[in-house]
């Protein structure tokens, strides 16, 4: 375990393994700015899987990116055609990773996945929690106490930045986006024809847990009635999600404007800037909304805002029940979801709209 500060001043190049996911890389980005303050001359690289790469492209903190295929390898490995050729490019990915010759390694993720990143390195100094899971504190040199529970993602990867001397926190959320990005984002927008000086909100409904989702019947409620009270309404989502916005969308008239399936990441993160609110659950994209700046209306259930809430404008709506948060997949309680049933439309209307007004304020 280590209590006194890992100083970095001798090594040259620092690599930050943070894979995955969206909300996870989101919570991490102060970790590069303030190595950066700390450590202005070195060579700062990030570890990062493909499907949240262009959240950390561009970063004026970051020397470089280093791509992991990771769960396109494992897809491809289920079809024995292409085992070679698979195997072939994770052996390509390690070798070039051990090329890098980093001197250390920050491993904010504590999963047996970035513990083989970290081994595949070969670093002299392997930094991470001591708390990690599946083996994965095994292969570091220095153990970090994280700080006592509840603590805010942000706030416990800091810590590990602090445990390297970097003790200066710079909360920025930066993501890089290109006139390309921005322009494809207005592009979207223009096509909802929603007139002047009327809020635009995002509506996205999707999330990877069963526990954290809404009905569908009150998303379209919800839709309804925003729709009747004259505001834009838009649906994100990825291709995965078309289903579930199909269901949402089914029978309203005139429906919201679908974006599911239609953006890039770095599109959403620019349509997300420009709306005036997002409405959603706990998802990815709630943090990207947040990061941005844009209000948030939250909707909690199996899951802990004090760990993993918005940053920024917003309002969190949850329900206390003697079972939450149980940070769990699946209902414990005969598949009731009451935690998010619970959560009923007319308070998110009445969040939605004091943000609303809020904003207009400003």
């Amino acid at each position: 375990m280590s209590s006194v500060p890992i100083r970095l001043d001798g090594a040259q190049r620092i690599l930050l393994v943070k894979p995955s996911a969206l909300g996870d890389v989101i919570h991490t980005l102060p970790v590069a700015a303030t190595l950066r303050r700390r450590y202005p001359n070195i060579r700062l690289d990030w570890l990062v899987e493909e499907e949240a790469a262009d959240l950390v492209r561009g970063h004026p903190a970051l020397s470089g990116v280093v791509v992991s295929g990771r769960r396109r390898w494992l897809r491809q490995f289920r079809n024995p055609v292409q085992i070679p050729r698979t195997l072939g490019e994770v052996g390509r990915f390690a070798v070039d990773l051990r090329r890098r010759r980093y001197d250390a390694v920050l491993d904010l993720q504590g999963l047996f996945k970035s513990a083989l990143y970290v081994l595949a390195t070969g670093a002299s100094i392997r930094v991470g929690f001591a708390e990690g899971r599946e083996g994965a504190p095994r292969v570091l040199t220095h153990r970090v106490v994280a700080p006592p529970q509840p603590v805010h993602a942000v706030d416990r990867y800091l810590a590990l930045a602090a445990a390297v001397d970097a003790t200066e926190p710079v909360r920025e959320f930066h993501i890089a986006l290109g006139p390309e990005d921005l322009a494809a984002a207005r592009s979207h927008l223009a096509a909802g024809r929603v007139p002047p000086g009327c809020p635009r909100v995002v509506l996205h409904p999707a999330a990877r847990w069963r526990t954290k989702l809404w009905e569908v019947e009150r998303w379209r409620e919800l839709a309804a009635s925003l729709l009747a009270e004259g505001m834009g309404v838009i649906l994100t989502g990825s291709r995965q999600d078309e289903a579930l916005a199909a269901r949402i969308v089914n029978g309203l008239g005139p429906p919201p404007q679908s974006l599911v399936g239609r953006l890039t990441l770095k599109e959403l993160v620019a349509v997300l800037r420009d709306v005036d609110l997002m409405i959603t659950v706990d998802s990815g994209p709630m943090h990207i909304a947040a990061a941005v700046g844009t209000p948030v209306v939250a909707l909690f259930g199996p899951t802990d805002p004090l760990r993993t809430g918005p940053l920024g404008p917003g309002t969190v709506l949850r329900r206390e029940l003697p079972c939450s948060p149980c940070l769990r997949r699946r209902c414990r309680i005969a598949d009731t979801y009451r935690c998010m049933r619970d959560l009923g439309v007319a308070e998110v209307l009445q969040a939605s709209r004091e943000l609303l007004r809020t904003r207009a304020r400003l």
